[in-house]
């Protein structure tokens, strides 16, 4: 048997997995979806001061002085042929220095310094995080569009005219049509985080001349958004912890211990526990499923108590009548006459198995005189106890009635009356009486309902004898009955038999049926009768379930042998 005491995973244990695992889910989400969100509020208000102070620069420039500058850059630059334009890929090389030469002058003309004046006011303004301001156009004159650096307020390193990017394709479009572009956030492992935006600057008669360009330094703010990440994961954890154990107390208290107690009585009566709790002892008064589950286990307690003292009352009741029903299979074993005759006139053999304790079948036979031998044969509606004690009525009258004279007709016409007369139960009975005269062989008898004789022609045929058939006994008074005679010859076996037999039915549903009976018959012609009726019984057994058999089964089987 299972020890229920072992639980290789307990509850608590379960409840503690469960309540982690949940915790770190949230806390991890938690903490993902802030960082996520504080990341995207820092990034949109810096976008948002980018394209403020981009805009508000683009007004403060004097756009025809710009003009003045981005003309006479684009004048130097036509001088030079497209194969021989340096990009700034190739800062400080010989040939991008050389490049810078030619635009030199530029930063001399009064209209730069203004520019740069006005520039260099808004880069020296304050605002922390402003990385760079300068002033950029586009030029779209050769096979591709480069972006040229006109005037750039960076105090260190600045872009001089003459330094030359190659231009995406997503900004000069945005310089095509001469609007701001959508601020962007870069990443380069030379300048960290920057986010950028830009302006468009128009001169005195509304012409487009280029656009003011603003880089603001994001790398402090990403700093501290790692800070702020790793701060917030503390606190989330620590508060995550603390709710953990709080709730764990709380389902200790409230969930699990009650459970426990109600598990350990359960568990000291699956491993019969003489000293175990009962569940009234722990009941629970509480208004909740745990409530009411503890009230249903002391109902179930209280059930099952009463159950098993009705079960212990009933089963010893059952015992005694066992043993009742025991004394009573051997008693009416002890009627049956066991005594058969086996002589030089006749040899004779019957058994009878009963389906249940006691049977509703019963044979018979017994001496009339010296050279008659009653035969009986005879099924009680029914099984059990009620056919059996019918049984004993009809056995005792047939013989007493049979012992005084007289022929199977009127025997039985007065056994019917009597047995009317004491039938409070509605039982019947079918009989099969017959007289033998052990000199000449002749049967005289009368069927009342019964199965129908088989004669065992010696070293012939086997027959059966379908003559008249009365009703049974006990179904209604004052029945008149016919005598029907048979003739045996020396070793012919007049063979008799219950509704057992023919009606015993397979586990399949199908009959043993007259044919497997008269082929038994045919098989064992020449044999004892005790030897036919085993042969008959064994195969009877072996056709029908062995812990369900259809219906008693009674068996005689009667030879005569000749005259003596």
């Amino acid at each position: 048997m299972k020890n229920y005491n072992k639980v290789k995973f307990p509850l608590k244990l379960k409840s503690v997995l469960i309540i982690i695992v949940l915790s770190a889910v949230l806390c991890t989400v938690s903490i993902l979806m802030s960082a996520l969100r504080f990341s995207q509020t820092n990034e949109i208000n810096f976008k948002n001061q980018a394209s403020d102070l981009a805009l508000t620069a683009s007004f403060t420039v004097d756009g025809d002085a710009m003009k003045a500058v981005r003309d006479k850059i684009f004048e130097v630059l036509e001088t030079i042929p497209e194969d021989e334009v340096v990009l700034s890929d190739d800062w400080g090389s010989d040939e991008f220095n050389a490049q810078l030469e030619k635009f030199s002058s530029i930063t001399d003309m009064p209209e730069f310094k203004k520019i740069h004046e006005q520039l260099s006011k808004t880069q020296t303004a304050g605002i922390s995080t402003l990385s760079s301001i300068y002033s950029l156009d586009y030029y779209f004159e050769h096979s591709r569009p480069y972006a040229l650096y006109l005037v750039d307020a960076a105090e260190d390193d600045p872009c001089l005219p003459g330094v030359i990017d190659s231009a995406e394709e997503a900004d000069w479009e945005h310089a095509r049509k001469h609007e701001a572009m959508t601020p962007y956030i870069t990443n380069y492992a030379e300048y960290g985080w920057l986010v950028s935006a830009t302006a468009p600057v128009y001169d005195s008669n509304g012409e487009y001349v280029g656009v003011i360009a603003v880089d603001l330094d994001m790398n402090e703010i990403k700093a501290n958004e790692s800070s702020f990440i790793f701060s917030l994961a503390a606190v989330l954890v620590a508060i995550t912890v603390a709710i953990c154990i709080i709730t764990l107390i709380i389902i200790d208290f409230a969930v699990i211990r009650p459970l426990n107690k109600l598990s350990d009585v359960a568990v000291g009566y699956i491993n019969e526990n003489e000293q175990r709790k009962k569940f009234s002892d722990v009941e629970m008064k509480r208004s909740d499923e745990i409530g009411n589950l503890s009230g249903a286990m002391v109902k179930m307690e209280k059930d099952i108590e009463n159950y098993i003292s009705d079960i212990t009352s009933i089963t010893g009741e059952k015992e005694r009548i066992s043993a009742e029903l025991n004394i009573a299979t051997k008693i009416q074993a002890d009627m049956l006459p066991k005594d058969f005759p086996a002589n030089d006139r006749v040899e004779l053999f019957a058994a009878m198995t009963p389906a249940k304790e006691v049977g509703g079948d019963f044979y018979d036979f017994f001496f009339i005189d010296d050279d008659h031998l009653a035969l009986v044969m005879a099924d009680v509606s029914g099984k059990g106890v009620p056919a059996a004690l019918f049984c004993v009525v009809a056995k005792a009258v047939l013989r007493d009635k049979a012992m005084l004279g007289g022929d199977p007709a009127k025997i039985l016409y007065d056994v019917n009356n009597i047995l009317c007369g004491n039938n409070g139960a509605g039982l019947f009975i079918t009989v099969w009486l017959g007289i033998l005269d052990l000199k000449t062989g002749i049967v005289t008898y009368c069927n009342a309902g019964h199965e129908y004789p088989v004669i065992g022609v010696r070293g012939r045929s086997v027959e059966v004898i379908q003559k008249d058939n009365y009703p049974p006994l006990a179904a209604s008074e004052d029945m008149e009955f016919s005598v029907e005679t048979l003739q045996l010859k020396n070793g012919d076996n007049l063979f008799l038999y219950t509704d057992g037999v023919p009606e015993a039915k397979s586990a399949d549903g199908s009959r043993f049926g007259m044919d497997r009976l008269v082929k038994v018959l045919e098989r064992t012609e020449g044999k004892s009768p005790e030897q036919i009726v085993t042969t008959l019984k064994n195969e009877v057994d072996a056709f029908q379930p062995e812990n369900d058999p259809f219906d008693d089964v009674t068996i005689m089987s009667v030879v005569w042998k000749g005259r003596s």
